[in-house]
Parts: structure tokens; sequence; C-alpha cells
């Protein structure tokens, strides 16, 4: 059994010249300071690279609202993640580890109960700052839902398990890498799509 998992990424960025995009790519999505405030937006898993899993589509969609229609996708093909780098929340095991590890710290800190998802991968990525092999993770994988749920059931292709039940899956789930530096980044080639 192999100790990695692969699979094909797409990253969207602003269209730029290919060679440009090729030695400079993925972009960082970074933390902002709000306006007359002490609070920053934080990006999805915390500050890192992001990437599609094997979604060209919704790279393209990514790039038209996002990117204003200005954009380009670079595909990284087979990009290899080692096991044991990725912390991935589709994985019940790998939630669990994080729950437990949420439950220590509001303990210590109940205020900390609020926080969202980005903000807690930030503060143990901080604490891994001072005390290296704490949070000893290089990748996070989620799937991302949409705050309206039509949306949701229509991008991500709601569908019914039975014709007498109401339990359903998705069949277009929307699964994002977050990856923590590039050079960690191992992959077969790349591919430079333009906008659709």
């Amino acid at each position: 059994m192999s100790n990695y998992i692969i699979f094909t990424y797409q990253h969207t960025c602003k269209s730029s010249h290919d060679a440009f995009l090729k030695k400079n790519a993925p972009f960082k999505s970074v933390k902002i300071k709000l306006q007359n405030s002490n609070k920053f937006k934080i990006p999805f898993l915390g500050e890192g690279f992001y990437f599609w899993e094997e979604n060209l589509s919704a790279a393209h969609k990514w790039g038209k609202k996002h990117c204003k229609n200005d954009y380009k996708i670079l595909e990284y093909i087979d990009l290899k993640i080692d096991k044991d780098d990725i912390l991935d929340f589709l994985n019940r095991r790998h939630i669990s580890y994080f729950e437990d590890l949420k439950k220590e710290y509001i303990l210590k800190r109940p205020e900390s109960r609020k926080w969202r998802l980005a903000s807690w991968i930030e503060f143990f990525k901080k604490i891994n700052e001072t005390n290296p092999g704490f949070f000893p993770f290089n990748f996070f994988r989620a799937d991302e839902n949409f705050p309206d749920l039509r949306e949701n059931n229509e991008v991500k292709k709601k569908t019914f398990f039975s014709e007498f039940e109401d339990y359903y899956t998705f069949m277009d789930p929307l699964y994002i890498l977050c990856a923590l530096n590039k050079s960690n980044l191992i992959f077969s080639n790349v591919n430079i799509y333009n906008k659709s």
C-alpha cells in the first residue's frame, strides 16, 4: 500500500505570461487585516497555496468570479503528498485528532470555542513554529460547501440514493487543498489553461 496520495490539482490565478506563471505559481493566499479592526480575514484552511482536486470546472468558476474572468489555470499533474504530511478533513480519524486538539485548548482559552476552522489552523501553525512537530502538517484538505443550500446542491450535483428515501450524496464534490510551502509540491508536469 502506498504512503502517498496522488491526484491532479488545479490552481486558478490572475492571467499572465505562461513563462512567468510556470516560474512563480502557485500564488499564496494570505490573511488580510480588516480596516479599522484588529481582526483578519483568513482563507478557508489558513494561509497557503490553494488548489482544486481534479476539478477543472470549479477552477474555471473561481476564475470567472474572483479574477473577474481574467485568469489562467495551472494544472499540477500527479501531485504527490505523503499521507503523514496532510491533515485531511475528509478522513474521520484526522477530524477526531483535530477536534481533540481543539478541546484541549478550549479548556485553556474558553473564548476560542467560537473560532472558525481557519483560525484554529493558524493558531496551531503558530504553536508549531516554537514547538516543531506539534502540528506537523504541510497540507490541508477539505470539502467546500456554499452557504446557499440551493447553489450548493446544484454545483455539487446533489443525487438521491434511492427512489423512496430522501438521503443523498454529492456527485461533484468541491475538494480543496491548501499547501503551506511551494517547496513541498512534487508533481510530474504542469499544464496551463486559458479562461474558458
